[in-house]
């Protein structure tokens, strides 16, 4: 339940009447969590705006469930684009906490001993966004490689920045898990990112491999200007994209992008923003050999403060069962509204997502 206090917070910033942008405001994409801890964090300068996808809180703005918390964030920056907080900090409804365990709602994506805190603090160490990456993806074979400090809290060096201490040992080895959405549509994501994120114009054949690090979880905090970096138009047509798809692959292709959608200025395709573990000279690890490789490495090293063992690790990426298979290629053609600046390719011969009514 929400307190009396958040709920009329959200009564309060939920209109389109509002005087002025609050500094910070924290969006909330709610399905069913309990939101009681919102009310740790109340303070002055600091609004909340919940929008739910399920049973809807007083005060929340119901939602269509399509997209995933994706199309949630991208329908708040589409309507509120003139009268953004001077810092949005971003999350889903679960109590942010440390670690992940796969397919379980509560999990709170917390890494290292970053807190919720560090988030609503706007501009600090003078940077405009807060990103704290959790995993990396290397498209489009869909191997990953999961920040170490997520898997567990006896390592000697933490960061509480957006990469990890310790360089590529604060990466595991990278690893692939044949039903997870990036495994089983990784060319599907990779052309969604340079049509739609990218929107450079580069042919299917001309795609080369592109390693995106991101926030697993999707919490994260950005400024007005980082977000208006990018044209009203822009997120507007990804938010249609994200709102008429059934399939939630969009909103897990989006999930992993948002870094490159705030800095169009330093796309992941170009420079990658941490040191990472090098790529197998054959295939990626499974998950078991993973957690066994990263102990295994964390011992030997005298990077662990402890013993670490393979089967003490969190079972990060372990993918619920009602994930959905890849979608079926169809020739599809999507009408987006245009701008004067990037370049977008609407039609291609395999879309990355069927529009379906």
């Amino acid at each position: 339940m929400l307190s009396r206090a958040i709920a009329g917070a959200l009564v309060l910033t939920g209109g389109a009447t509002a005087a002025s942008p609050p500094k910070v405001e924290v969006v909330v994409a709610h399905y069913n969590e309990d939101l009681a801890w919102l009310s740790e964090y109340e303070k002055a300068g600091v609004n909340f705006r919940v929008y739910s996808k399920g049973k809807v809180h007083a005060g929340a703005m119901a939602l269509k469930n399509v997209g995933r918390e994706s199309q949630t964030y991208l329908k708040h920056i589409v309507d509120n684009y003139d009268r953004l907080a001077d810092w949005t900090v971003f999350t889903q409804g679960a109590a942010p906490k440390w670690g992940y365990r796969g397919g379980d709602s509560s999990s709170g994506h917390l890494t290292d001993n970053i807190t919720f805190a560090d988030y609503l603090t706007p501009f600090a160490k003078g940077r405009d966004s807060f990103l704290a990456l959790s995993t990396a993806v290397r498209m489009p074979e869909g191997m990953q490689s999961t920040r170490v400090g997520i898997l567990t809290k006896k390592l000697r060096s933490m960061s509480n920045d957006k990469c990890p201490a310790g360089g590529a040992n604060g990466w595991t080895a990278w690893w692939s898990d044949p039903s997870h959405p990036h495994a089983k549509a990784g060319k599907q994501m990779l052309s969604f990112y340079h049509q739609h994120i990218l929107q450079n114009g580069v042919l299917p054949a001309e795609m080369k491999p592109v390693t995106l690090a991101f926030v697993q979880g999707a919490r994260f905090a950005v400024s007005a200007k980082r977000i208006l970096a990018r044209p009203v138009v822009y997120y507007r047509n990804l938010l249609r994209l994200l709102s008429q798809e059934r399939d939630p692959l969009a909103g897990y292709f989006v999930e992993a992008m948002w870094h490159d959608i705030f800095h169009p200025e330093a796309p992941q395709e170009k420079r990658a923003l941490c040191e990472l573990m090098p790529f197998p000279a054959s295939k990626p690890m499974t998950t078991k050999e993973m957690y066994e490789d990263t102990a295994r490495r964390l011992n030997d090293l005298g990077l662990a403060e402890a013993v670490v063992v393979a089967r003490g690790l969190s079972d990060a990426y372990e993918i619920p069962p009602e994930t959905t298979d890849a979608p079926t290629v169809e020739e599809t053609t999507v009408v987006m509204e245009t701008t004067a600046e990037p370049v977008m390719v609407i039609t291609t011969e395999e879309p990355v997502m069927p529009i379906t009514e």
